[in-house]
């Protein structure tokens, strides 16, 4: 290459090196401009200005003190050389000053300031003692009064408990007494239904007439206590009052049911018409007899056969007798009502 075409080359280039370092000047102007303009505006938290003090202020209060001319006066003899025989002159005593305390109101921790703890104040002793005299009276007092409601709330659930007992709510059947089947019961039970089932077979033989005497069935040998489903061995006895209603159209047959005297009125109520309901299902499912015919009726505790006598209801031997007494109340009667004269 030659040095004319070099010298042309180089011409040619300058201006464009002039226009490139021009433009990145500016560029380095604005970028340095934009960096002051954000160090202006933003605060580094580790170089801001402290805004509490990491030194407490320290205040001292200064109270004025008289120095009287005697006391300078005694200082001067004092300082004198004493004679032979002569009595130093006596000091007199000076007061201690009161200093206040230098101690800082507030304690630096970690560049923090924490409050000091206050300085604790002179205990002041009661006049009166803490214990009253009295206390051990009014313990006592105490103590017999809280025996005295104990006592008392355990009569109150005694009685609460015998009354529940006694009265229980419509439709708490598992909440009653569940006494105990005792053989004697269960013997009265079997020789009611045997006579009630004499007393059908008879009315089956000969036919219904009117006058004739309900037909009595035991309600232990019908239901378990306090329950309104029949028993299986009571199906027997139900088979022949399904035949004797379907041979005497001209009847209407009503099951009447009795509970005794344990419980409320309400609860025997809806006792009696479960079980005279569940006689009169069973004979309309069972042995196809017309609903038209039956009637069921519950009376509850009503129209006793034995009068019901007073019952300790803590003893279960009280309970037991009374039961044994009162199965007879426990029953279901049919009774007869003809449409046409006999």
């Amino acid at each position: 290459m030659n040095a004319l075409e070099t010298y042309q080359s180089d011409a040619v280039e300058r201006p464009r090196i002039r226009r490139r370092l021009f433009w990145a000047l500016v560029a380095s102007l604005f970028l340095h401009a934009g960096v002051v303009y954000w160090f202006r505006q933003t605060q580094l938290a580790q170089f801001n200005a402290p805004t509490e003090r990491l030194v407490p202020l320290r205040v001292f209060n200064l109270k004025p003190i008289t120095i009287s001319d005697s006391a300078l006066e005694g200082e001067e003899q004092q300082a004198k050389p004493k004679s032979a025989g002569q009595t130093p002159a006596r000091k007199p005593a000076l007061k201690p000053l009161d200093l206040p305390d230098e101690r800082p109101g507030a304690e630096v921790t970690e560049g923090r300031m924490t409050p000091s703890a206050p300085t604790p104040a002179e205990v002041i002793k009661p006049v009166a003692s803490e214990t009253p005299s009295g206390a051990s009276e009014n313990v006592e007092a105490i103590t017999r009064a809280q025996e005295s409601a104990a006592k008392v709330m355990e009569q109150d659930l005694t009685s609460l408990k015998d009354s529940l007992l006694k009265d229980q709510p419509p439709g708490a059947s598992q909440s009653r007494i569940r006494l105990p089947e005792g053989e004697s019961a269960a013997q009265s039970d079997a020789a009611g239904m045997a006579a009630a089932s004499g007393a059908l077979d008879k009315l089956l033989g000969r036919g219904l007439h009117a006058g004739d005497a309900p037909v009595t069935m035991p309600g232990g040998a019908l239901f378990e206590f306090a329950s309104a489903d029949l028993r299986p061995a009571s199906a027997e006895q139900l088979r022949k009052l399904g035949m004797l209603i379907k041979q005497s159209p001209d009847v209407t047959f009503t099951i009447e049911g009795y509970t005794d005297s344990f419980g409320d009125a309400a609860y025997n109520q809806q006792l009696s018409q479960q079980r005279a309901d569940a006689v009169r299902s069973w004979l309309v499912q069972n042995m196809d007899v017309d609903p038209g015919h039956i009637q069921a009726t519950g009376y509850g505790a009503t129209r006793f056969l034995v009068a019901p006598q007073p019952v300790d209801m803590r003893s279960q031997a009280s309970i037991d007798r009374e039961k044994l007494l009162e199965q007879p109340n426990r029953r279901v009667e049919i009774r007869f009502k003809f449409h046409t004269a006999q």
